[in-house]
């Protein structure tokens, strides 16, 4: 069976395409998108002209032979006749031949790497266009480019390719393959030679320097030293390199170009969810705090269930990446017939490590905390107070294809921590709290999303346990169906926070378009002191799915089996 290529004709439909290609099935997928390349190509460089059939045909046979041997058909032959079946003037039938493989690859590394006898190895065994495989030309020059970019990423900045050869044999369909790259010698780092500093010291630079003087080239490094400098709140544009000169390679200063940052910005922010209502907040940053180059963020915000202030310090990172801060808030709370007011002070450190698959985030919490907690007992509110010293470790691993949009991949979460009440050291407790969520990806339009939480917190007496030590679940992101918190254990009609939680979802996303897709999904669990001893709360329904540069987008309407009933569950946020 053959299939068709056509090229529609300068002058309207009603006239026939002056040609088109034929080529056989088995080559269809490889040859077709190429022979509609090379008809396009050729008319939008000359429209034809209906009276010169010839230059017509000769062109597009010339084309279509140079475009077939970048897929490796040197060997192809086009037969011109007149189209029988009258859908083109012309028809060209291909015969493209045997696709050339790849017979033999030698790769020749020279220089300073040929101390390296491991490391050649390694690069000739990665070689993207092995023996055996077709011979295509894009990933011929691709392959070439990656080899001297692999080379150049270690020790060798001022690799560069000195010769490629792809030498053909028709008569065998084979082809035969050379590349001879020099690495040139090894190179060393030196000191930084930073530019376009007004209002910071160079040692607020020298923070971010991975590198000490007389450390090996490493590119992977430079580049990451360049993303730390982009992403601090001080700096608007960076620029790293070196002087990759084969004459001067020992030492090479790193060259930093700056431009500064402005050192105020503030923002405001709305938003809706069906778990807490309208949100309104706005937020305060200053990077430069007294001459120093302390970053404070502070703001405000409110919504039906909470209102909070806040004021962090962040001091510029340290030479392992980790960033202290120093922070306290304000914040009063109304879930559930809960009320909650507290104050909290405390110092943290967090880090972020960065691997080739994958992102792992530590942050180290110590702090005080003063928390009213007034839970309703029937039209009276109780009043407890709790003075609570706490620390708590927090470590997150992302192995997800997109921050904001993943589709395959993991991210887990684990957290522990404890706390000491004022009453001494028998209000002692214990919390850990573990959550995993999974992305599988179901051919192009299809994903299933699977989650799972738990936690457990050890105490005496669970009223000496702040709010953020304790257990509530339901509403959007936990089990759909019920309430914003309002799974938990009951003392009249308050939900107060409890000991333990289980929770978990099957989600199946399916996408229509590129924007817009339809969710299946069943969540179950609850939080209660006696976890084992409930029936968990169950949920299910269905939704719809709106990508944005922030994220997917829910709106989904759920059927709690407990409570009976449907309830619809939404969030969108805008910052401006």
């Amino acid at each position: 069976m053959l299939l068709a290529v056509c090229l529609a004709g300068p002058t309207g439909a009603a006239e026939l395409p002056p040609a088109r290609f034929i080529v056989p099935e088995a080559a269809a997928k490889d040859l077709e998108p190429l022979l509609e390349r090379v008809l396009e190509s050729a008319r939008l460089a000359d429209p034809f002209d209906p009276e010169d059939d010839e230059r017509l045909l000769r062109r597009l046979r010339d084309a279509a032979i140079d475009a077939l041997a970048t897929e490796g058909y040197f060997s192809a032959r086009i037969a011109v006749e007149v189209d029988a079946e009258k859908r083109a003037r012309y028809a060209l039938r291909v015969d493209p031949g045997a696709r050339a493989i790849v017979r033999s690859v030698d790769i020749r590394l020279r220089g300073g790497i040929e101390a390296q006898p491991a490391r050649i190895r390694e690069l000739v065994a990665e070689w993207e266009l092995p023996a055996g495989q077709p011979f295509r030309d894009s990933v011929w020059s691709a392959a070439k480019t990656r080899l001297v970019a692999r080379v150049g990423e270690r020790d060798f900045a001022a690799a560069r390719l000195v010769d490629s050869q792809a030498t053909v044999d028709v008569e065998t369909a084979s082809v035969a393959l050379l590349v001879e790259v020099d690495s040139g010698p090894a190179f060393t780092l030196g000191a930084l030679q930073i530019s376009g500093l007004r209002r910071y010291d160079p040692q607020l630079v020298e923070r971010y320097n991975p590198f000490a003087v007389g450390d090996r080239y490493d590119a992977a490094k430079l580049l990451d030293f360049q993303r730390r400098l982009q992403a601090a709140p001080y700096f608007s544009r960076v620029a790293v390199d070196i002087d990759a000169t084969p004459q001067s390679p020992q030492r090479v200063p790193i060259r930093v170009e700056l431009v500064e940052a402005q050192t105020k910005r503030v923002s405001f922010g709305v938003g809706y969810s069906t778990n807490t209502g309208p949100r309104l907040e706005a937020t305060y940053r200053q990077s430069l705090v007294f001459g120093f180059p302390y970053t404070l963020q502070t703001g405000l915000g409110v919504d039906t269930t909470r209102s909070v202030a806040f004021a962090d310090l962040l001091l510029p990172p340290k030479p392992n990446g980790a960033l202290d801060s120093i922070g306290g808030l304000i914040e009063n709370t109304d879930i559930e017939n809960v009320l909650t007011r507290r104050w909290a002070v405390g110092v943290a450190r967090a880090a972020t490590q960065e691997r080739s698959d994958s992102a792992i985030d530590t942050r180290l919490a110590v702090g005080f905390q003063r928390e009213q907690r007034r839970p309703k007992v029937g039209d009276a509110f109780q009043a407890r107070t709790n003075d609570v010293v706490s620390s708590t470790y927090t470590w997150t691993r992302r192995a997800v294809d997109s921050i904001t949009d993943p589709r395959r991949g993991d991210i887990l979460t684990l957290r522990v921590g404890g706390g000491l009440a004022r009453s001494g050291i028998s209000d002692t407790f214990l919390y850990g709290y573990g959550r995993y969520l999974r992305y599988f990806e179901l051919g192009r339009s299809g994903q299933l999303i699977l989650r799972g939480e738990a936690g457990h917190t050890v105490a005496d007496d669970i009223d000496r346990v702040p709010n953020e030590f304790l257990f509530r679940a339901g509403g959007a992101g936990s089990v759909r169906g019920y309430a914003y918190q309002s799974l938990g254990a009951k003392t009249g009609g308050a939900t107060l926070g409890s000991r333990s939680l289980v929770a978990g979802s099957a989600e199946y996303v399916h996408w229509f378009t590129g924007t817009w897709g339809g969710a299946l999904f069943y969540d179950v669990g609850d939080a209660d002191d006696r976890l084992l001893d409930v029936t968990w709360a169950k949920g299910y329904g269905a939704g719809a799915r709106w990508k944005t540069i922030a994220g997917p987008l829910a709106l989904d309407v759920a059927y709690g089996e407990r409570v009976r009933r449907w309830r619809v569950h939404f969030a969108i946020a805008i910052a401006f």
